[in-house]
């Protein structure tokens, strides 16, 4: 569900055009990521669609002002020297951004998870499959110095949108601390098969036992829940400690950063802010 849930806010984490360009289709991606893996019938596909569009609807008005409130916090944290404390904080308001649409969009998943058949089943895990090779093929093949590279590749190209190019002596920082990261490939590869197992438990057990909406609803928010929090549920810990190390090092990163490259981190969230209240009042 979490990847649903992101895919809807996928234009919000891009350049500002894609922002206005995306943002009206994205009840349109969404559906066609969903269809990629569940393979709906024609009923099940109006259905979704048709929630998906009243969700998009009902996100444009209730949400987007809320997150055009929380990126003009960041704004004025962006200009001066932050905390780990600050940052933690900042993430913990988005994610009970995200945990607002969880509860909006979970009905219509449920219902459509309800309605699946075991060729349904069989067609996620085939597409899991496929994707979990390229997982593998992505962060488990290869060197440890070239998987850190690939990391470090990664985060530059992010900074970088925000700040600017960055300079070496940044650049050496984002290295360290991906030499010194929680995370590695082999607890990201469990975890990830972990999610998939417990999910596609759920599935099964809605094809055989009758449950009550409600029931089945608790059963996918559980799932949802097990995957995300970090003060409950399976690797609950090790999200915490990711969670923390992600601030401090997003702390230590922006507090390296010029005046130049914090007034462009300052200008694009404010161009943010300026389209999705535009999108808001559209």
């Amino acid at each position: 569900m979490r990847i649903v849930l992101l895919s809807l806010l996928v234009f919000l984490l891009q350049g500002c055009s894609a922002i206005k360009l995306g943002y009206n289709k994205v009840d349109d991606l969404a559906y066609w990521w969903l269809d990629g893996y569940a393979d709906f019938s024609k009923a099940q596909s109006e259905k979704m669609q048709a929630s998906l569009e009243q969700i998009l609807r009902w996100h444009r008005e209730q949400e987007l002002p809320a997150y055009a409130s929380l990126l003009q916090q960041a704004q004025g944290l962006a200009g001066d020297i932050v905390t780990p404390a600050q940052v933690c904080s900042k993430w913990d308001a988005a994610q009970a951004r995200i945990e607002v649409l969880a509860a909006k969009a979970l009905p219509a998943l449920t219902e459509a998870a309800m309605d699946m058949s075991a060729r349904q089943l069989a067609h996620i895990e085939r597409q899991w499959a496929k994707k979990n090779a390229t997982w593998q093929d992505d962060w488990l093949k290869g060197t440890p110095a070239q998987r850190e590279q690939k990391r470090l590749d990664a985060l530059v190209d992010r900074f970088a949108s925000f700040y600017g190019n960055l300079n070496p002596t940044q650049t050496q920082l984002l290295q360290q601390q991906i030499k010194f990261s929680t995370w590695t490939p082999e607890w990201g590869w469990q975890d990830r098969l972990q999610k998939q197992q417990q999910l596609m438990t759920v599935l099964r057990t809605f094809q055989t036992k009758t449950l009550t909406p409600d029931q089945a609803q608790e059963a996918l928010k559980t799932v949802y829940q097990n995957w995300t929090s970090t003060s409950a549920g399976p690797g609950s810990e090790m999200r915490q400690r990711l969670m923390q190390q992600a601030c401090a090092n997003v702390a230590q990163m922006h507090n390296s950063t010029t005046p130049a490259q914090r007034l462009k981190a300052v200008q694009k969230i404010k161009a943010y802010v300026s389209d999705l209240k535009d999108l808001a009042g559209s």
